[in-house]
């Protein structure tokens, strides 16, 4: 049965921790333990989690770094003694085959590659009443969702291997921590597998980090954060400073453009003419060209 870490950052997360805590000890055909790092809760949090008597649950108090540096350092903190790791947001329910759905993909891969697998998502409001099922594109290429990310970390699960490459360097300027995951596994051409189907339940509240927008006002508030918002040249600058002695050359090429792209009127061309970024939307790709041409890359 394979071992597998959940890496799990909390703040101020006492009205729905337990029910996500009780999903994931439910998780079937699988050996796992789970690491928290609590980032300065100022709420009952940290006393809930002391009440836990599970050993398959450790936890430790940090400083406030928010998500992303929590996340960070809690990739800096996990095991190499285990063979998958999964992100995991603290509001969540995860189906009792969110996790062996992944591993028995991943284990069809080649395991000496970094290896990342994502699924979709049920969204439901904060009473778990289903809302809708965001699926997810699957026409839509590595380096398409290396300019707009469609993964939710909360549904990653990736290898040693991917894990071990993701220690190696730690970004200073990035807002997410999935999207770097996704990131670096593209560029090392390790194996990305796509569920469409939704393994968990997403939580849509009022103190959500990053919620998925719906409805026509939701809609054109994502397409304004895809063009002014999310930021692709300042990953590309991350990784060419921690791996470009990993990557292919045309990895290298791709990152390279998308760094300079802000500033030269070259490197925009060169993304725009790069026939490896392919959109299955229309609307997308014309986000897309726009956010180049308006250089906000």
């Amino acid at each position: 049965m394979e071992k597998i870490l959940i890496l799990l950052s909390t703040y101020n997360g006492e009205r729905y921790l337990p029910e996500l805590l009780s999903s994931l000890l439910e998780q079937t055909n699988v050996d796992l333990h789970v690491l928290i790092r609590d980032d300065g809760s100022k709420d009952n949090t940290v006393s809930y989690l002391k009440t836990i008597d599970d050993n398959r649950i450790e936890y430790y108090i940090g400083e406030n770094k928010h998500a992303v540096g929590s996340f960070l350092e809690l990739i800096q903190k996990a095991s190499l003694n285990y063979d998958y790791y999964a992100f995991c947001d603290q509001d969540d329910v995860w189906l009792k085959d969110k996790l062996s759905t992944a591993v028995c993909r991943l284990n069809k891969v080649e395991s000496k590659k970094p290896a990342l697998y994502y699924s979709g998502q049920i969204i439901t409001d904060a009473d778990l009443n289903i809302l809708y099922k965001h699926n997810l594109d699957t026409k839509r290429s590595v380096k398409a969702n290396c300019i707009f990310n469609q993964m939710a970390g909360c549904t990653a699960v990736f290898n040693r291997e991917l894990l071990q490459y993701l220690k190696k360097y730690s970004p200073q300027n990035i807002y997410g921590h999935d999207v770097w995951c996704y990131r670096i596994c593209a560029a090392l051409e390790g194996n990305i597998l796509v569920n469409s189907e939704g393994k968990i339940l997403y939580r849509q509240h009022g103190n959500n980090v990053v919620g998925i927008q719906n409805g026509l006002k939701g809609k054109w508030k994502t397409v304004c954060d895809y063009i002014f918002k999310y930021n692709a040249s300042s990953y590309a600058k991350e990784i060419l400073n921690g791996y470009s002695d990993d990557l292919d050359a045309d990895w290298v090429d791709f990152f390279q453009n998308i760094a300079n792209a802000n500033t030269s009127f070259k490197a925009r061309m060169n993304v725009l003419k790069d026939s490896e970024i392919v959109f299955n939307s229309s609307v997308l790709k014309m986000v897309f060209i726009a956010k180049v041409l308006l250089k906000k890359l």
